[in-house]
């Protein structure tokens, strides 16, 4: 059965992208999803394991997780647990909500470097103009209430 498409695949597709061709990317392990936070609230989230190699040698035991999700201010990062789970989120990583992916491809180059500094974090950056229209999908998130019309003009820049 064919997966339906997530209002913020795009975007996430794009990051993963632009991390793998710079062989940061763990994509066995990075994931999207739109669920119901505690039956409540509808959470565009998106979910990255960066490579466990590189993790590693940068002094993450268990790996380095990029945690988005659209109520949040930008990308976060965090150490994950042995069992591949983050362990808690860190920090901000951007600054900017739906950051491009060469910031995150900027900001994971710091987090997989032993000798990264971290004080260059969260990367500023920039967001792409919008989409002169927002697409059906993520206009239908917006019509729901599940997304302010910001974050979908910024998301559509990647529809």
């Amino acid at each position: 059965m064919p997966t339906r498409p997530l209002p913020h695949d795009p975007y996430a597709n794009a990051v993963m992208a632009a991390l793998n061709a710079e062989g940061l990317l763990d994509a066995a392990n990075s994931w999207t999803a739109y669920d119901s936070d505690d039956g409540e609230v509808m959470m565009m989230e998106t979910v990255i394991n960066l490579d466990p190699d590189r993790a590693r040698a940068a002094g993450y035991d268990h790996g380095v997780t990029l945690l988005w999700n659209h109520t949040r201010g930008g990308w976060e990062y965090g150490p994950a647990q042995y069992d591949g789970h983050l362990q808690y989120v860190a920090e901000l990583i951007t600054g900017a909500p739906v950051a491009e992916p060469s910031d995150l491809v900027r900001a994971a180059r710091i987090l997989l470097d032993p000798n990264g500094n971290l004080a260059a974090l969260p990367i500023t950056g920039t967001t792409r103009p919008p989409a002169p229209t927002i697409p059906p999908l993520l206009q239908a998130v917006l019509d729901e209430g599940e997304v302010e019309e910001e974050m979908a003009r910024d998301l559509s820049a990647y529809a």
